[in-house]
């Protein structure tokens, strides 16, 4: 790990950290952090790659080696998850949009809905203020330079904000490192004894490969050229099709919506999600990455949404309501939370010797004969331990009850650990939790027993934190810590500076997306990814007006609103109905399958698929992994173990094809926009 690989990654990180707003919101540009494999952090590895190293060793200077490159990959890695869907697709807007709402809405102004969320939780400002309206339309440019407007950074009200951005930056730095500690536990447990595929990584690894002229053999190869020219030409000309409606295109989707004529069809699209199934898109990223994993775990993926809507067609003819709201939850999400439990469960059971190991050199008790524990894993630990503890303190001095704190941090804490073991284990590179700490509170408890200052907390956190996990922190770091493990990197190390990356790149482009909204103002900055933004910042208040009128249905708004206390939540518990039914099969389905995944080696299912079954981005990326299972197959069957390897470059060259495509795509609307002023078309080769 050298002093340039470190500053350039964390130079690279900030910088997509403050551009993730501009970018992925207001132009709509190909993302910077809209999954797993971030497109503009894998697309200036290829041009590190391809154009950067084989230039400096022709220049004779001193070349990047591949761990440098592993270690400006995973602080890049840092900056596009802020800059994509973990946090700049929402934020900053509800930290103050609502505000603006309750001017507007007199439904949220007759119930005074502000009252019920605690001073650090939104910017110090009353509806219609300067620091309100001035935010929605901008501040009048004062100063110039180079012939270009702008306004003055101290002319931003930060006295209004600074409480605010310090509370989020602290509870969301919390976040980040106890999510990057505990992957840093589990990382030898999954890798080294149960031995998890790592498709990511291992595509990864193939691009990182040098020989002594700094060029990757596989670049050499005709395969691999081959793969690339297909995705990135097609991906050029469809591109190009989005501007130009007159010129050809390539067909990447079968339409199937005729077949809903069919009476079958036309039940299957009563399902939620069940109309996807007959949009058949196949997307080339999908493709090259589902061939490096195993085939039980692409088929398991390509064939759970159509297992999906056949066991719960039943259901919804005989009318239950399996819809919900985004926060609120839904029978399918209680059912996903019990998924991503009973694999918790399994998770701890199969590394019961070695976590308890963990945990007890945490509090320096020897390890024994119970496992090996290293340094870096039992600082981890205590590190884990102290972020808990400080989060659960937090959310106390906001007015969350401990017990709820701790349950927040517990749900929390497992939510984004098994979306690292989902994407190390199937190569899964979008994935929606779809259930939220809240939605499980909430259902367990009720609006009686939590009150609605909770049920507001509860939400904004959950809209902070777990509101849209296509991208994460840790599924990005498992995979970084694996590349590190053949790459001379010290996982510790790597660990550290990720962790710095990530709360460093946070404040300064928390900072400097505020003094930009400013700038330009909501209202200068309409697009698509504004107006979610802004949608989403509504959804924790729409949550709380809710439960105010169920429980002024009740007339139990007044005892609701008295503090939370164990006894109120013990006493006045009301679950929803078919709650823990549904929480139930959730651990059951992936129970039973792990059990049958271990006991018959020929057992064609993996459990994991339960943990993503029927949600919307699964049943749009199922075709491709089967596809991928399909091609797997055949060249098994017909080729051998020795083709197979063979065929590997090819899909390299398949998503390579298409991260450079994307970035071609992204420089075209760069340079349309400075040319123009106004934005192009969207085009995104991927959703």
């Amino acid at each position: 790990m050298t002093v340039r690989a470190v500053v350039l990654g964390l130079l690279v990180s900030i910088l997509l950290a403050s551009l993730g707003y501009i970018n992925d919101v207001w132009l709509f540009f190909s993302y910077i952090g809209g999954d797993l494999v971030p497109i503009h952090a894998f697309g200036l590895l290829l041009i590190g790659l391809l154009a950067i190293n084989p230039l400096l060793r022709l220049l004779r200077f001193w070349k990047f080696r591949t761990g440098e490159m592993v270690v400006m990959l995973g602080l890049a890695m840092m900056g596009s998850t802020l800059g994509g869907s973990a946090f700049y697709w929402q934020y900053p807007h509800p930290m103050i949009t609502p505000i603006h709402e309750h001017l507007e809405n007199p439904a949220w102004r007759e119930k005074n809905l502000l009252q019920y969320t605690p001073p650090p939780l939104m910017v110090d400002a009353e509806p219609g203020s300067d620091v309100v309206q001035q935010y929605m339309q901008g501040i009048d440019h004062s100063d110039k330079v180079l012939g270009v407007e702008f306004v003055s950074f101290s002319r931003v009200p930060w006295a209004a904000w600074v409480p605010t951005m310090a509370f989020w930056s602290t509870v969301l730095s919390l976040s980040f490192i106890g999510g990057i500690c505990a992957i840093v536990i589990v990382h030898r447990q999954w890798s080294k004894r149960e031995h998890l595929a790592y498709p990511i990584a291992a595509f990864t690894e193939e691009l990182l490969r040098q020989d002594d002229h700094a060029v990757n053999p596989v670049f050499r190869n005709r395969q691999f050229w081959m793969g690339f020219a297909m995705s990135f030409i097609i991906l050029l000309i469809n591109g190009y099709n989005a501007w130009d409606k007159n010129f050809i295109a390539v067909p990447m989707t079968i339409d199937c919506q005729p077949l809903t004529q069919l009476g079958f069809f036309k039940m299957l699209t009563r399902v939620p999600g069940g109309g996807a199934l007959l949009n058949i898109n196949i997307y080339f990223a999908a493709v090259g990455l589902a061939y490096f994993l195993s085939s039980e775990a692409s088929f398991s993926v390509g064939i759970s949404g159509v297992l999906f809507v056949l066991a719960a067609m039943p259901f919804v003819e005989r009318g239950v309501n399996l819809s919900g709201g985004m926060l609120e939850g839904s029978l399918p999400s209680h059912m996903w939370f019990g998924a991503y439990l009973g694999m918790g469960i399994v998770v701890l059971y199969l590394g019961r010797r070695f976590y308890l190991a963990v945990l007890g050199r945490a509090f320096f008790i020897p390890a024994g004969k119970r496992g090996d524990v290293l340094p870096r894993e039992s600082m981890a630990a205590r590190i884990l331990i102290f972020v808990g503890i400080a989060m659960v303190y937090v959310l106390y001095k906001i007015g969350l009850h401990p017990a709820l704190g701790i349950a927040f941090v517990l749900l929390s804490g497992l939510l984004f650990v098994m979306l690292a073991r989902i994407h190390v284990a199937t190569g899964l590179f979008l994935i929606q939790a779809s259930w939220h700490p809240v939605s499980v509170l909430a259902a367990m408890f009720g609006g009686i027993a939590l009150g609605p200052q909770v049920v507001a907390i509860l939400a904004l956190l959950s809209t902070a934190i777990t509101i849209d996990t296509r991208i994460a922190a840790t599924p990005l770091v498992a995979n970084i810590l694996k590349l590190s493990d053949g790459n001379k990197v010290k996982p510790g190390s790597m660990a550290t500076w990720m962790g710095v990356a990530i709360v460093v790149s946070l404040v300064l482009s928390l900072i400097f997306t505020v003094w930009l909204v400013y700038d330009k103002g909501v209202i200068g900055m309409k697009s698509r990814g504004t107006t979610w933004a802004k949608d989403v910042a509504k959804f924790p208040f729409q949550m709380v007006e809710r439960t105010h009128n169920d429980l002024e249905a009740m007339e139990m708004l007044k005892e609701a609103q008295e503090p939370t206390t164990l006894a109120r939540m013990w006493q006045k518990m009301q679950w929803k109905k078919y709650f823990f039914h549904a929480v139930g099969i959730g651990v059951a389905l992936v129970l039973v399958c792990s059990y049958l995944r271990l006991r018959f080696p020929g057992w064609p299912l993996h459990p994991l698929m339960f943990l993503v079954w029927g949600q919307p981005w699964m049943i749009a990326y199922a075709p491709s992994f089967m596809l991928a299972w399909l091609l797997k197959s055949l060249i098994m069957k017909y080729g051998g173990q020795k083709f197979y390897h063979k065929a590997r470059p090819f899909f390299v060259g398949l998503v390579a094809g298409e991260l450079l495509a994307a970035i071609v795509w992204a420089v075209v609307g760069v340079v349309y926009y400075k040319v123009m002023g106004v934005r192009g078309e969207d085009f995104l080769v991927r959703p």
